[in-house]
């Protein structure tokens, strides 16, 4: 995975990984592990797609190789989509498994994707700061930022204003997801610390919650300080009083409208309500917060990489740190939110979604493979 050095205070930053700090792989644990029962908790882990080597293949599921994949997307149809990072390309999983390559050029880091309109496939190119969109098998457009590289040091206007659409950069977009009833796209990005707003069809952002390039672990109001200037340097940036992150990598849309936000390194997955009104729009800590070393793991997150809405306020995250997928079900006592899916064969879970019948597919990007949770019958 290349990185990037970032002229900015975060130093030098894996950036389509985004796995710096994570633990080590257990290379004993093998490719084609599962079918796993998850005991008395009746979910089932299963193979669907990738043969658990690098590689670029399509074809039938088991036969088909990924290389690094990061983000997953469901389209209306059934299919899935996955950025297939270390390929620069976009693959399409049928509702067979079977796998096929829709986008092999004009990538250079892709890392989220997201389904819009008509078949329309939105993708964030991390290290190019760019997210662009396609309907295959046309070429890759740019739908919103500068896309040109080493941007983010040389210039701190990145868009109009709190809750404003201008022109502007990215830092490094990572998670994307489409309401396509309100016609925006949501772009978590994990490098300025804030979640991004784009309406469809007009190449413009605007910074929806947290303060460019400032870190924090706030609840409050979205809105941030506008930061403006020719430096690096955010430290004229003043705290903020709302909504503030460390690290945003993914974001998911849930059924009430309210956006999802797995916040890496505050080990914590974030709720923004009411993100189509900026002036009404707060953030809650959902689930997590804390980073402490051997929390017990009931009660914690360790650098979630992915987030997924279920049904009736069920929130599913890819618990990177501690290898694993969780159910967070904020209905419930606090010692009894998070439940454990069955997972050890899943190594570094990334981006997820789910399905309608409620089935999670899971990208492990160590795997190179995506794999499902089918629920209790």
């Amino acid at each position: 995975m290349r990185a990037l050095c970032v002229a900015l205070l975060v130093g030098c930053v894996p950036m389509g990984g985004f796995d710096a700090g994570l633990p080590a792989l257990d290379a004993s644990v093998p490719p084609d592990a599962g079918p796993f029962d998850a005991g008395t908790t009746g979910w089932r882990l299963l193979p669907f797609a990738g043969a658990g080597t690098a590689g670029n293949d399509d074809g039938p599921g088991a036969q088909a190789r990924f290389a690094s994949p990061a983000g997953l997307a469901l389209d209306a149809d059934g299919s899935l989509y996955v950025a297939d990072t270390g390929n620069r390309a976009i693959r399409r999983i049928d509702p067979l498994g079977n796998v096929s390559t829709v986008v092999s050029s004009g990538l250079v880091d892709p890392t989220g994707i997201a389904v819009g309109r008509g078949g329309t496939l939105f993708i964030s190119d991390t290290s190019e700061q760019c997210v662009f969109f396609v309907t295959p098998p046309s070429a890759p457009r740019v739908f919103a930022g500068t896309c040109v590289m080493g941007q983010m040091g040389f210039r701190r206007c990145y868009d109009s204003g709190p809750g404003t659409f201008g022109s502007g950069v990215f830092g490094g977009p990572t998670g994307l997801v489409a309401d396509v009833d309100a016609g925006v796209l949501y772009v978590a990005d994990a490098i300025y610390e804030t979640i991004r707003v784009a309406p469809f069809g007009r190449r413009e952002l605007a910074t929806l919650a947290g303060t460019d390039g400032v870190m924090g672990a706030r609840d409050g109001a979205c809105g941030r300080n506008f930061c403006c200037g020719t430096s690096a340097n955010v430290m004229g940036c003043t705290a903020m009083q709302g909504t503030s992150f460390r690290r945003p990598v993914d974001v998911a849309l849930a059924d009430d409208g309210s956006l999802l936000v797995a916040d890496r390194d505050n080990c914590a997955v974030r709720r923004l309500a009411a993100p189509g009104a900026a002036a009404t729009c707060r953030s809650t800590t959902l689930f997590g917060g804390t980073c402490t070393s051997g929390a017990p793991l009931e009660s914690t997150l360790r650098n979630p990489l992915g987030v997924a809405a279920g049904r009736d306020g069920v929130v599913f995250v890819s618990d990177t740190g501690n290898r694993r997928v969780v159910k967070v079900d904020p209905s419930r006592p606090a010692f009894e939110r998070l439940e454990e899916l069955p997972g050890r064969g899943v190594l570094v879970p990334r981006g997820l979604v789910v399905d309608p019948a409620g089935r999670v597919f899971v990208v492990d990007a160590a795997m190179n493979r995506v794999v499902v949770f089918e629920p209790p019958p």
